[in-house]
């Protein structure tokens, strides 16, 4: 979706989860797995949705005969089976195949009580467990979702579906779907983010550091010239993506965990040392991190990401110092909130001069 990314969403989801924990209430979050999502959506049930919402016959005649008549076979050692009719899925690759699945599951939560995050076939369930009954509700939304799959033709990988438990007065209570009990976790990888029981950015930040390591160690071993203009994009392509990967999510922000990473980096800058490249000028890890914050920032504040800014930020409208973006200073009780992207911007966010904040 436009405007959409794996950052935003784990930026607001996370952000009701974490203040939840640092007001001391417990949070489950269930994290649910659609097994082959893409390739078992049902044409006609498809069809009829795309009806159902209102698109016109035409668009929707069209749209059949794109899927229909598609047919595929199986070949091992040499052996043929038979041609089959492709009765399911929407292509993947294609233009159009995201956006038949994003309607196709767009009814997904409705009717749900608790906090429903989805990007394409990821699915978190979240809820604050305070009671007897909010623990009810939640296994209520779950038993909803399974009625969802079994009408849809939809499937859940049992054995990936997962719950996590945050907060330390958390009674880890047993939630199942379908019948089948599922598994707790302490830690789950998100939309490629590592996320703990902590939220905790340690493990991550090490994850993104090895990989980083590893990528630059074959650049060094395997590319022979040490002209700027090839080392260069090689690094810029492949070392510094794993590293800023929804980096405003994860940033590090424990003394310990910076200097390990700007460790690596300078180990990076290290490469222009140990070769001789003098000419590379890269960003120490911290600035760039600070830059991508404001960068971020900038587009929540100036409405780039409506409506998941007015849930993350307050505006300090009632003030007459400052530019007329400053946002309210968020207050926390536990470490883990300090360095959270709601809480640790909004200083230097307010601080910049008005020329700056409010440039198109």
């Amino acid at each position: 979706m436009k405007h959409r990314s794996c950052q935003t969403n784990l930026i607001t989801f996370y952000e009701e989860v974490s203040r939840s924990i640092d007001q001391g209430v417990a949070v489950d979050v269930i994290y649910l797995d659609f097994a082959k999502a893409f390739d078992t959506v049902p044409h006609k049930r498809l069809l009829f949705k795309l009806r159902k919402i209102g698109l016109d016959e035409n668009t929707c005649s069209w749209i059949e005969n794109w899927l229909k008549d598609r047919v595929q076979r199986v070949v091992i050692n040499g052996t043929f089976s038979r041609w089959t009719p492709v009765v399911s899925g929407v292509p993947q690759g294609s233009v159009i195949g995201p956006i038949l699945f994003n309607l196709f599951i767009n009814d997904l939560e409705i009717g749900i009580e608790s906090h429903v995050s989805v990007f394409a076939d990821d699915t978190k369930l979240g809820k604050v467990i305070q009671c007897e009954q909010d623990v009810t509700s939640l296994q209520g939304d779950l038993d909803k979702l399974g009625d969802w799959a079994l009408k849809w033709q939809m499937r859940f990988n049992l054995d990936k579906c997962k719950v996590m438990h945050f907060g330390v007065k958390n009674t880890q209570v047993i939630y199942t779907l379908n019948g089948t009990e599922l598994g707790k976790s302490k830690q789950e990888k998100d939309l490629g983010i590592i996320i703990d029981f902590k939220l905790s950015n340690n493990v991550q930040c090490q994850t993104a550091a090895a990989k980083a390591s590893k990528v630059l160690a074959c650049i060094k071993r395997g590319v022979h010239s040490r002209d700027e203009n090839i080392i260069l994009p090689l690094y810029k392509s492949m070392v510094r993506p794993h590293l800023e990967y929804a980096m405003q999510f994860w940033a590090p922000v424990l003394k310990k965990v910076q200097r390990r990473a700007t460790k690596l980096i300078r180990g990076m800058e290290g490469l222009s040392y140990e070769e001789r490249l003098t000419s590379l000028n890269l960003f120490s890890l911290e600035k760039r991190c600070l830059r991508g914050d404001l960068i971020t920032l900038y587009k929540y504040t100036r409405g780039h990401y409506q409506p998941l800014s007015d849930n993350l930020f307050i505006n300090r409208i009632h003030r007459t110092r400052g530019h007329p973006f400053r946002l309210e200073e968020r207050k926390f009780s536990l470490k883990h909130r300090k360095g959270y992207f709601t809480v640790r911007t909004i200083k230097l966010w307010n601080s910049l001069p008005v020329e700056v904040v409010g440039s198109e």
